[in-house]
């Protein structure tokens, strides 16, 4: 399935137009409510704090300027910054990774896609240690879109049971994939494998299935690099490290950053025929 939607220009201004992003992210993030915790509960939903830990991402900005610029935005009163970090460390990783899936299947239902790619890339914290992470990326004519993340667990196995969503067409791996319990996962997800062979191994009836795809469908595994722009665009718009000392903060603010690179494609793909006089009254 190729592109539906005529897409805005990646620098168009509206993209940085910080009521249209508060706006589109209470579109698309979903009403978690209130956090069950021992003790008195949250203030205001989790909802508000995550959207304040997007666009904190989005726009490059400290806590404190998050608090004094940002906060009154979202939550109609200033939200203090230890409350912001508070949550930055504390947000369960399944809301974030909902948010992601969720956000993904709006943009799948909007873009389409010709073929999938998974693939992990890691950032470093304040201590240069590495926290990684796994995304499946969709690739359409005009645009490439993450609709799952999950953490690195280096095991291909349970990483792409937890990362995959269920699909159609090609499905993108390199050789750290060439595991015959992915590929059944991968086949039994809909897809139809291709990933690149690991010459010492040749065992097993799914890895002996996926051969005759690659076989057949090599020279289109050289679009796999497609995929990987996704990486290349969060570092060059957020840099490759993070100034955090807590694994789960890094986490948190990685898969942050990729709910702000989804949002601006939202942006551009349901925007892409309005008139530039409708966009800035929206």
């Amino acid at each position: 399935m190729g592109s539906r939607n005529r897409l805005l220009p990646r620098w168009y201004s509206s993209l940085g137009n910080i009521n249209v992003i508060i706006s589109s992210l209470r579109e698309l993030l979903p009403d978690t409510g209130h956090e069950r915790r021992r003790g008195r509960p949250p203030k205001r939903s989790i909802k508000d704090y995550l959207i304040l830990i997007v666009i904190k991402e989005l726009k490059k900005a400290s806590l404190r300027a998050t608090e004094t610029d940002w906060s009154k935005s979202v939550c109609e009163e200033r939200v203090d910054h230890s409350v912001i970090h508070y949550w930055e460390k504390n947000l369960r990783t399944e809301v974030i990774e909902q948010t992601v899936r969720i956000i993904g299947s709006e943009l799948e239902e909007m873009l389409g896609y010709d073929f999938s790619v998974i693939d992990a890339t890691s950032f470093s914290d304040w201590h240069h240690n590495t926290s990684g992470f796994h995304l499946l990326n969709r690739i359409c004519k005009g645009a490439v879109y993450p609709v799952s993340m999950h953490p690195d667990s280096f095991d291909p196995v349970p990483n792409t049971r937890n990362t995959i969503v269920p699909g159609h067409g090609l499905f993108m791996g390199d050789a750290w994939y060439d595991v015959n319990r992915v590929y059944r996962i991968i086949y039994r997800h809909g897809y139809t494998p291709l990933v690149s062979p690991n010459k010492d191994r040749d065992s097993g009836y799914w890895r002996r299935k996926a051969r005759k795809v690659y076989s057949r469908e090599w020279r289109r595994y050289r679009q796999r690099g497609r995929g990987e722009s996704v990486f290349g665009s969060l570092t060059n718009a957020f840099g490759d490290r993070l100034h955090t000392r807590l694994k789960e903060t890094t986490y948190i603010r990685s898969a942050a950053r990729v709910v702000a690179y989804q949002v601006r494609i939202y942006i551009r793909a349901r925007h892409g025929s309005c008139s530039c006089v409708d966009l800035f009254i929206w």
